[in-house]
């Protein structure tokens, strides 16, 4: 088995915690199967197990492809957060869209303040 599988079987097993395989595959719409395969790094989930993989985790599938690939969990400052403040920026009204942008102006006018009189 390689260390991608590796890493979903030790992340299912994880996530499935005290839940029998059954139980844990109901919750997640597939069957017993799927799960014990998964375990046993004998089949792959598709794209939306893995959505709901990683939502179950708190992260983004790119968090969790990137967990696969690469192994290390993603920190707090992750892309998952970026990500949706960043969709939710692109929703936002014209008029709300320039509070934002104006509230973050503001933070970098304080910060750049508060790190240049620390530095004299």
């Amino acid at each position: 088995m390689n260390s991608k599988a590796e890493r979903l079987a030790k992340l299912v097993k994880e996530l499935r915690s005290s839940q029998s395989q059954h139980q844990f595959a109901k919750k997640l719409g597939v069957s017993r199967s799927s799960v014990t395969f998964w375990e046993s790094g004998q089949a792959w989930p598709d794209m939306e197990n893995l959505e709901k993989l990683a939502a179950l985790k708190g992260w983004s599938l790119s968090e969790l492809q990137a967990y696969l690939v690469h192994g290390g969990t993603p920190t707090s400052e992750s892309l998952y957060g970026l990500e949706q403040i960043l969709n939710a920026i692109r929703l936002l009204p014209s008029e709300a869209l320039a509070e934002v942008v104006n509230a973050g102006v503001q933070t970098l006018i304080s910060r750049s303040g508060a790190t240049q009189s620390s530095v004299k």
